[in-house]
């Protein structure tokens, strides 16, 4: 359903996950991650927890690092989410 169609009646819009859609804008989404422009301070913490001079930061539903990509739900982390992220890294790390 249409966002401005569920707000007419009040409704609230529902979003299959990408891995159940048949949309093919959908498929494109989840192989052509949107990438995340983060605050300098994060990034650098970040790079420096990880010991690395260059990563890239994309959208994605959950938190993951692979290879030198980090998928992150959004620029701006909530306490559960940084939580998430440095477990994710921690793990990287001792790998």
């Amino acid at each position: 359903m249409h966002p401005i169609q569920a707000q007419l009646l009040g409704v609230t819009p529902l979003k299959l996950k990408t891995q159940y859609s048949t949309d093919k804008a959908a498929d494109q989404q989840q192989s052509d991650p949107v990438p995340l422009v983060l605050s300098g301070q994060l990034k650098q913490d970040i790079l420096l927890a990880i010991h690395s001079d260059e990563l890239e930061f994309a959208h994605g539903e959950l938190i993951v690092l692979i290879d030198n990509k980090l998928h992150l739900p959004e620029a701006q982390l909530n306490a559960e989410q940084k939580k998430q992220l440095w477990r994710v890294i921690c793990d990287a790390s001792s790998k």
